[in-house]
């Protein structure tokens, strides 16, 4: 029982230094933190801190470096409070400036509205969720790990990756070009244990759920939805089908990619739409370096964020264009300094990077997975209604739709489907096996973009609500708002 309990805090601390480390580099970011509430800078801060821990676990083996917990966590630890302190100095002397040139009586705070109390269905779609991560917590710790990449690939990586110290590649050959943001911060849970525990391990995945269901009520309710309309489409995306509450206890690094694209998205579409806070395009930056170290299928679908953001703009052409355009090559950076460090350790290493699953177009296979993609679409089973639920938001969008801004995510979830599509078309699988090759990974590919789907049946929704006059009572998400 002793045990136990220290292994539980040792996995606790572990993690609260993610946090630790994302939070201040949030904080380096954004010029102004108190613009954005406690769950959005939790939720930032374990993705900017699980990314960058990650990339330097992997510059340490690229310099032969033998990993620990103390050559991790210290000199990065240390730069980033070094990082904070400079900037709280620079910070301080230039408001001393700013109060000799113009001295003046202080300004007081504005009066701060009370917290709008909990109704009954915010109170109901918050159990729905308790209950729902309760049981996939216990379902993630008191199991062993499970399902074919869970165990061949990733665990498999991880556990290498520990009990070497290191980024050690010849001694396995499970798809040793994926990115390893995954195994990394597997293998990092298992420093801080002291021991391989997948059991306490797996607990990563319902935190990283939790944590994506969080970033989306953030987006809705900045969008305008009230806080009961965007706790009822949070729950609604994730009680829906058996997809996402399946990605909370499988140790697969699909759930951590559509978090990092439900980020880069949403931080772009607040852009669009001139509600996003100050620093969120260095955010999309870390979001978008994220997709490219979180998975083989990252990249793709950072660029396809691009191309509909490029697209957006063309279409809009608003007064600012050049500005934007320009802009966009924030993003641009964060996807090079999450896809390059890998690339280039790859090659230095010679590691196949898996070139052979491009060789030649199957037209059958294209038009076969179309109808593979239509029924998945409209089962249930995996997505319940939710693909039914975005046509009917897209029609109650309507003109808007080509009008607005919310043109950005009918772009991304059109281009994603046509990209799995293609890639269907030209994926090298036998003809009797390619049926079972889709059942085994379209729901995984169609789960990336599904949180950007519910952020579009957000809009839809508002959209209904302000044609029966039925506007929302609160406002948009409130800075510190409880």
């Amino acid at each position: 029982m002793i045990d136990a309990a220290l292994s539980l805090c040792r996995l606790l601390l572990g993690l609260g230094a993610v946090f630790l480390l994302g939070y201040g580099c949030f904080a380096l970011l954004v010029p102004r933190p108190p613009e954005f509430p406690g769950p959005e800078k939790l939720a930032f801060s374990f993705g900017i801190g699980a990314t960058l821990l990650t990339l330097w676990m992997l510059v340490l083996s690229w310099l032969g470096l033998q990993l620990g917990l103390p050559v991790i966590l210290g000199p990065i630890l240390v730069l980033t409070g070094v990082a904070l302190l400079v900037k709280k100095l620079i910070r301080g002397r230039s408001r001393e400036m700013t109060t000799r040139e113009a001295p003046g009586p202080p300004a007081s705070s504005p009066n701060t509205a009370p917290p709008i109390p909990y109704r009954l269905w915010d109170w109901v779609f918050l159990g729905l969720l308790a209950l729902l991560f309760l049981g996939a917590t216990l379902r993630a710790t008191l199991y062993p790990m499970w399902a074919w990449d869970a165990i061949a690939t990733w665990g498999c990586k991880a556990k290498v990756f520990y009990l070497s110290r290191g980024m050690n590649l010849t001694c396995i050959d499970a798809h040793n070009y994926y990115p390893n943001l995954l195994p990394l911060l597997l293998s990092y849970l298992y420093f801080c244990l002291g021991r391989v525990n997948d059991h306490l391990a797996q607990g990563l995945f319902p935190l990283w759920g939790a944590l994506l269901l969080a970033l989306l009520q953030a987006f809705l309710r900045r969008g305008g939805l009230g806080r009961t309309q965007a706790l009822g489409v949070t729950a609604f995306l994730a009680l829906n089908g058996t997809v996402f509450p399946v990605h909370l206890y499988i140790a697969y690094a699909d759930l951590p990619l559509a978090y990092f694209a439900l980020a880069a998205v949403g931080l772009l579409y607040l852009w669009f739409t001139d509600r996003a806070p100050r620093g969120s395009l260095a955010l999309a930056a870390c979001a978008f370096a994220g997709m490219a170290w979180c998975k083989y299928e990252g990249p793709p679908l950072a660029v396809t964020v691009l191309l509909a953001a490029l697209l957006t703009l063309a279409w809009l052409r608003p007064p600012d264009l050049k500005a934007r355009l320009a802009a966009l090559g924030i993003p641009l950076l964060g996807l090079g300094a999450g896809f390059l460090p890998w690339r280039l350790f790859a090659a230095l290493g010679h590691l196949e990077m898996g070139a052979d699953h491009i060789r030649n177009i199957y037209p059958q296979q294209f038009l076969a997975a179309c109808t593979y993609l239509g029924v998945a679409l409209a089962n249930p089973f995996y997505f319940g209604v939710l693909w039914p639920a975005l046509i009917l938001a897209l029609i109650f969008c309507g003109r808007s739709l080509w009008r607005t801004p919310r043109l950005f995510l009918a772009l991304f979830i059109g281009g994603n489907l046509l990209a799995i599509l293609i890639a269907y078309g030209v994926a090298p699988t036998d003809a009797a096996e390619f049926p079972s090759y889709v059942r085994a990974t379209l729901d995984r590919l169609l789960l990336h973009i599904t949180p950007v789907a519910a952020l579009l049946v957000g809009e839809g929704l508002k959209t209904w609500g302000e044609g029966r006059g039925i506007g929302s009572t609160e406002q948009a998400i409130i800075p510190g708002e409880k």
